[in-house]
């Protein structure tokens, strides 16, 4: 059950919806996962609020969309790798440059516990 959470400056708003499906379909893809796993935290920022740089590592960015997965371990290096391209490929789709993108993918433990209550 991998979720995103996408921190994106407050101008990309209009693009949200299809943003969160474009990430979803490259999960889906990437990780081979049920396209109803879907759990994604947007975060929007105005102007300031998200730093980074615009030229590490050999990127051109005039804007920065930070992705993260976060997934169970167990996924192969294969598979985070495909997720990601794919997520990418999606999301670049929507005329979002592919150098203003940064994904990461942060593993949790195998113990690591989720619950969900029981339908009423």
């Amino acid at each position: 059950m991998p979720h995103a959470r996408i921190d994106m400056h407050r101008t990309l708003e209009p693009k949200m919806a299809d943003i969160s499906a474009a990430i979803l379909r490259g999960m889906v893809t990437g990780f081979e996962m049920p396209a109803d796993d879907l759990f994604q935290i947007f975060r929007l920022h105005e102007p300031g609020e998200l730093v980074y740089s615009p030229t590490f590592p050999n990127q051109q960015r005039d804007d920065i969309v930070f992705i993260e997965l976060v997934a169970s371990k167990g996924y192969s290096d294969d598979q985070k790798q495909a997720a990601m391209s794919a997520i990418v490929d999606e999301v670049s789709a929507l005329d979002i440059r592919r150098d203003n993108l940064l994904l990461v993918i942060n593993e949790v433990g195998q113990n690591s516990t989720w619950y969900a209550p029981e339908p009423v």
